[in-house]
């Protein structure tokens, strides 16, 4: 016997207690080709035209969600005021002062390419004097109140959203990846003083807008952290350890303390790909509740292994693969998918099925409504092998 319906946001909030809900709770990113085809595949006449981020992902609207049967909805925060302008038309310039420009794709959609590190030669000495972020800027919070309000109480979504962001991927992009691991390993001052620069910054942001839209949120996304290959971390756990964690604990601390005392069941979640198995238990003990987005052909992520291991003290949020199945398979493939994702991690709650990272613009739209029905089909509790 089926339990009793719950609306979206108990669904999502009792899964993440790691409590049976009616049915485990479905997410989804998408980018804004996949989101058209989808739309289109839907028959859904809504001219939303969404604001493109930087990974050319959107915000879905609520009348798609709705539709397509999502539990939980991302709202985005405001843009910050303060930052350099570009004299170039397809350039723009960050606020941390990383510049990105269009790369146009073969199949004629677009995506956003790093092309300047502004501490790409720097030194510890240099830190100082960088122009950083206002962690106060105004455009944060700029009518971002009613908006979350709005969704809070005229849908029964479940509210996730990101508003400071990473600490050690951040790094990456301030020095170019060969100088921030060349850095990291030859001179762990400047690797760790940098990243005691960004963490300050970062909980300062998150504290500024867990004031504003703390009582609406129920998962606060603690942004890209990725620290792990195809084939296994970037970094060993030992340097994690001893670089990494102190700041990590520092942003997450402060901010899942914030959003506590906001909303009292809300949950923090990490964004980190790859082949992460090693740092689960450490990101556990650090207070993290939810890990996405289980990269399911990584190596070593195997699902019931992860969630006989760590599964009692982290909820999984992705899981679906979308190296392969989503964009190749077919619609058959998916149902197996989705159905052997729900045997490995939706048995006592702590599961919210979604494909593992943003859905590209090569997923054919019906793989995610196969995705979608294959839920229906095999996502109600109790869960059956």
């Amino acid at each position: 016997m089926r339990k009793k319906r719950l609306s979206r946001r108990e669904r999502v909030l009792t899964a993440l207690e790691h409590r049976e809900p009616d049915r485990v709770p479905m997410s989804m990113t998408i980018t804004i080709d996949a989101y058209n085809n989808l739309k289109q595949h839907m028959g859904i006449d809504l001219d939303d035209n969404p604001k493109v981020g930087r990974w050319t992902d959107v915000v879905m609207h609520p009348i798609v969600a709705d539709q397509f049967g999502l539990d939980a909805l991302r709202v985005d925060m405001g843009s910050p005021r303060k930052r350099p302008k570009s004299n170039a038309s397809n350039v723009f310039i960050d606020e941390w002062h990383v510049e990105w420009k269009i790369a146009d794709r073969p199949d004629g959609g677009f995506y956003y390419e790093m092309c300047k590190h502004p501490l790409a030669d720097a030194t510890i000495k240099d830190l100082d004097d960088f122009p950083w972020p206002d962690p106060h800027d105004e455009g944060l919070i700029d009518g971002v109140e009613e908006k979350f309000r709005r969704l809070h109480h005229d849908t029964d979504f479940a509210i996730t959203t990101k508003i400071g962001g990473a600490v050690f991927e951040l790094a990456t992009y301030l020095c170019g990846m060969q100088r921030w691991y060349t850095a990291l390993a030859e001179d762990p001052d400047f690797a760790y003083a940098l990243m005691a620069k960004i963490a300050d910054i970062q909980a300062q942001i998150d504290v500024f807008g867990l004031e504003v839209v703390g009582e609406y949120i129920d998962i606060l996304r603690l942004s890209g952290e990725d620290m792990g290959t195809q084939q296994g971390p970037l970094i060993s756990p030992p340097m994690f350890r001893r670089l990494v964690r102190p700041h990590l604990q520092k942003v997450w601390t402060i901010a899942k303390e914030e959003l506590t005392r906001h909303n009292s069941r809300a949950k923090i979640m990490l964004h980190s790909c790859g082949s992460v198995r090693p740092f689960m238990k450490d990101w556990a003990d650090m207070g993290l509740d939810v890990l996405d987005p289980i990269q399911p052909r990584a190596k070593n992520m195997d699902t019931a292994g992860i969630k006989a291991e760590i599964g009692d003290r982290l909820s999984f949020h992705g899981g679906i693969d979308i190296q392969h199945v989503l964009p190749h398979g077919t619609t058959d493939e998916v149902c197996r998918e989705v159905r052997q994702r729900i045997k490995d991690l939706a048995p006592g709650g702590g599961y919210i099925l979604a494909p593992a990272h943003n859905v590209q613009g090569d997923v054919p739209p019906q793989n995610l409504i196969a995705m979608r029905d294959a839920v229906e089909e095999f996502g109600y509790y109790p869960i059956h092998s």
